[in-house]
């Protein structure tokens, strides 16, 4: 006789996420994969593509509520850029892997097999079907908490990269292209309080200096500085 499988123990994603489900079907069914509905035999809608589609549509407002509230000084097009960066596939993997989520999952054997438990893909579908569980349990708020708290990193990296998908990347590719030389970033300035400091950066191209950019981190100042150098060239 087949021995039953055990059940992943979803108290301990709810204890991660800071959300108790009032309805857990709802985050079983987020967190299992069509593989295992199909080799189980269960084929009647209790998978994750359905939370999945509108957990990928809660997640884009949810982001472009957060930055039209944080961000008043940006325009409708860096604000979608910003959005599309939190949102891609290669965010929400990180996010997920941050929260094991693809220990949780209810995979088919042979994707289980075949490393589905850390597919980005498969990652991320699977956030995007918890955040659908936690947006029809519980509401925005759960939703805004996880938001918040979970994407906190991906969050901050986005705010300091703002409109531009990688200025220090196109700087260094353009100079490299160009002149054979590397672009070489020095902080002139560093003031405030240790928990809020602020930077002021100059990026040199040889012996001249090509621009400066501030920021409340060395990153940030670095990528404002090779802004500005941009503009200049």
């Amino acid at each position: 006789m087949e021995e039953k499988e055990q059940a992943p123990d979803f108290g301990a994603l709810e204890e991660r996420l800071g959300y108790l489900f009032e309805r857990r079907v709802l985050l079983e069914a987020a967190l299992t994969h069509r593989s295992f509905s199909a080799e189980s035999g269960q084929l009647d809608g209790a998978e994750n593509q359905r939370l999945e589609f509108l957990g990928d549509a809660i997640l884009g407002a949810i982001s472009a509520e957060w930055l039209v509230a944080h961000r008043g000084d940006w325009r409708e097009g860096t604000l979608t850029k910003v959005r599309s960066r939190l949102t891609n596939a290669a965010t929400l993997a990180r996010v997920a892997r941050r929260l094991d989520l693809g220990g949780f999952l209810r995979l088919g054997r042979g994707e289980d097999q075949s490393g589905g438990r850390d597919k980005g893909a498969l990652l991320a579908d699977a956030l995007e079907a918890v955040i659908g569980a936690l947006w029809l349990d519980g509401g925005p708020g759960p939703v805004r908490r996880v938001f918040e708290k979970e994407f906190a990193a991906e969050i901050v990296e986005a705010l300091e990269a703002g409109g531009d998908d990688n200025p220090k990347g196109e700087l260094q590719e353009r100079v490299q292209r160009e002149w054979k030389e590397s672009p070489r970033y020095a902080v002139v300035e560093e003031s405030g309080p240790s928990h809020a400091r602020h930077f002021t950066v100059a990026v040199f191209l040889g012996g001249e200096e090509m621009g400066r950019g501030e920021g409340i981190s060395k990153r940030e100042a670095e990528m404002n500085a090779a802004r500005k150098a941009l503009e200049r060239l």
